[in-house]
């Protein structure tokens, strides 16, 4: 296996990153490639040894390749942060956030291997990619975690604050971007920290050894956090964009960093098993953030109830569970998507813990997928995944509630699931936590961890 290794060195006055690509191993012929635009922001490739030569919109191939050679050229990142595609590139501040496949050149050899990488920067500059880090020394080095091309990354170079937080299971990498007081720094930094230790909560620990955050400055009316992402290509990386102003009770209140960093304990889904992945998302920033103690089980369970209902006003009658994800952004059915595949983790979580006396559960299940499988760098096919699920706790409860709520239109009953866990709607339109049959599994759901 060929051996890719990058140094990067960033002249932040002229908005490029000089890029150095090596590759350990002779080849007939090599080839290079960018997501299409990409070549409009590479300028000056040339190797040690012979020519490149252009081979597609965005693809380069260099023949009769020594072992050790070497390929360079200027990555024009500025005009990569200057895309009207905030999955492309964007600007806050001095700091530029790019896409690596914009301005990286991978090469074919590289697809499954981890090519290193060291960065060098001016005094005061920081670089905060995806990739985990790979050494500890004065000039930051990583390996590229491979991921399918097509899969969405950013890296952020410039100015800006970055801190590393260790928790059980993995370290975060936070980058703190835009100009901030030293206070609205901490405040930021101790929020996060409380949303991952609610992550933390679901099997004890966090599911990946090494992630990045960043957090963007954005207000939008009414909401500490505006918008949040879960991005998975090269690495794993979470970004958030947050009210600076915000208070650290506003903060905890907001449901999207325990949202996106639920999406750290499922592999991807693809478009048709949205509703799956946005579904245990949407069920455990509730369960995780009462298990971390920044809502009570009441309001959990409320706001639970809360968003059943936004999903039932918009429930589809005319497809199928699979069938609505596969158009979800066309149709905008966010809410029907997201809260019937939440309505399906309940159904599958209360089955398993009654079956079972509390020994299995949604918890217990992700817990045995991450130690064998969640690292595997490939997109799941959903039928694929909650077969393994099931495989792996001796049940057929995931895959006979997938083949139910797949096909099924228009919303889940719930009646019967609430009347077995105690949740009662009174005449005001709140939700009571009543003596039930499962009142017990209701409570455990929900405990304090």
């Amino acid at each position: 296996m060929a051996a890719t290794h990058y140094e990067l060195n960033y002249e932040p006055a002229a908005e490029q990153m000089r890029v150095q690509l090596c590759i350990d191993t002779a080849a007939i012929q090599q080839e290079f490639r960018l997501h299409r635009g990409g070549a409009a922001h590479v300028e000056g490739l040339k190797r040690e040894h012979g020519t490149i030569e252009r081979s597609g919109e965005a693809r380069w191939r260099a023949a009769d390749w020594r072992a050790g050679e070497c390929l360079s050229y200027v990555a024009r990142i500025g005009l990569v942060a200057d895309s009207r595609d905030r999955d492309i590139g964007s600007r806050i501040g001095d700091t530029l956030l790019v896409a690596p496949q914009q301005w990286l050149l991978r090469s074919g050899s590289d697809e499954d291997e981890a090519p290193r990488v060291s960065v060098n920067l001016p005094p005061g500059y920081r670089f905060s990619p995806p990739w985990p880090s790979s050494a500890s020394g004065a000039a930051p080095a990583y390996r590229i975690t491979p991921t399918p091309f097509a899969w969405s990354a950013l890296v952020a170079v410039g100015r800006f604050h970055e801190v590393s937080m260790a928790l059980p299971g993995g370290e975060v990498r936070l980058a703190l971007l835009g100009t901030l007081t030293a206070a609205q720094r901490e405040t930021l930094q101790q929020w996060i920290r409380r949303a991952l230790t609610a992550a933390a909560s679901g099997y004890g620990e966090l599911p990946l050894a090494q992630t990045q955050v960043v957090l963007l400055p954005g207000r939008t009316p009414g909401r500490a956090v505006g918008f949040g992402q879960s991005l998975r290509g090269q690495g794993n990386a979470v970004h958030l964009w947050v009210d600076p102003a915000a208070t650290p009770a506003q903060l905890d209140s907001d449901w999207t960093a325990v949202h996106e960093f639920a999406h750290w304990a499922h592999p991807y889904l693809g478009d048709d098993g949205a509703w799956l992945s946005e579904g245990l998302a949407s069920y455990w920033q509730n369960v995780l953030r009462a298990r971390g103690g920044l809502l009570t089980a009441q309001q959990a369970w409320q706001q639970l109830d809360a968003g059943f209902a936004r999903g039932r006003r918009t429930a589809a009658t005319d497809l199928g569970l699979t069938e609505l994800s596969d158009v979800m952004h066309a149709r905008r059915a966010y809410y029907a998507v997201y809260w019937a595949g939440a309505a399906y983790w309940l159904d599958v979580d209360v089955s398993l813990r009654r079956a079972s006396g509390g020994v299995l559960s949604v918890d217990e299940a992700l817990k045995r997928f991450h130690a064998c499988c969640l690292l595997r760098k490939r997109a799941w096919d959903a039928a694929e995944f909650v077969a393994k699920l099931d495989a792996l706790i001796g049940s057929e409860v995931f895959v006979s509630r997938y083949r139910a709520y797949a096909a099924r239109r228009g919303f889940p009953p719930l009646d019967g699931l609430y009347q077995e866990l105690g949740l009662q709607h009174e005449t005001d339109g709140s939700l009571s936590l009543v003596d039930a049959p499962q009142a017990a599994v209701r409570d455990a759901i929900m405990g304090r961890r």
